[in-house]
């Protein structure tokens, strides 16, 4: 009889293991911004000085600086312009609206530190990130402040790097995330590319975080310092 109640006993551990999934344990916080309410072709920079805005668990952080009429953080937009190196380009994805042809997206514009704070701990997944119109042009053909990319033969190791970097409850640093939005460092000229579509990028080396920081670099100090998001996926654990 002892044998039996063993054996039953680890049957229905076994059991409960496997009907318990990951959703068990967490809910995903999926942020699409298609809930944004925007009238076409428009954007919301914090000019109304509100300084953040919140989409599920997240809160995106703007700085608007009304002397200067510019910003840093986070704005969003749903605005078309691939070909035209002006104001609009500063809130266009270079790719053309949103990823997987949705309209709103995210735009994140670095004067100082670019932040996502998360009302309850994350685990950040993956977001899909791409390059602004304004700063993909620059990149391309040189214009304003920036220098073209490669430069007159194509040879020059120019790059703009995003790291994105997890804080973790007690502020230490999770682990960091290096994405490459513009790469002409091989030595075959061919390989050389400025991002013009959404990319997928894996966060799950973060883990479980309360804040994310953003940083861009670029080999030029002209680069003009934007990217897009979309989609970003996360889970909160409970």
């Amino acid at each position: 009889m002892k044998s039996i109640k063993i054996y039953l006993i680890s049957f229905l551990t076994i059991v409960f293991t496997l009907g318990c999934s990951d959703e068990d344990t967490f809910k995903s916080d999926y942020a699409d911004f298609e809930d944004i309410e925007l009238e076409e072709g428009t954007y919301w920079n914090g000019s109304d000085g509100t300084g953040q805005f919140v989409y599920g668990n997240k809160i995106f952080q703007n700085t608007f600086y009304a002397d200067w009429s510019t910003w840093s953080g986070f704005a969003y937009s749903n605005v078309i312009n691939y070909l035209y190196y002006n104001e609009s380009a500063k809130y266009a994805s270079y790719p053309s609206g949103g990823a997987d042809e949705s309209e709103n997206y995210i735009v994140a514009h670095q004067f100082e530190k670019i932040i996502i704070d998360f009302e309850k701990p994350e685990e950040p997944r993956w977001a899909q990130i791409t390059n602004t119109t304004y700063t993909a042009l620059a990149i391309k053909y040189g214009y304003g402040y920036a220098k073209q990319f490669g430069g007159r033969n194509g040879s020059d190791p120019d790059w703009f790097k995003l790291t994105i970097t997890g804080i973790g409850v007690v502020d230490e640093i999770t682990g960091t995330v290096d994405f490459f939005l513009a790469d002409f460092r091989s030595e075959d000229n061919t390989q050389d590319y400025v991002v013009d579509k959404w990319e997928f990028v894996d966060l799950t080396d973060l883990g479980i975080v309360k804040r994310l920081e953003f940083e861009l670099l670029s080999s030029d100090a002209g680069t003009p310092l934007y990217f897009c998001m979309d989609n970003l996926k996360g889970r909160v654990h409970y």
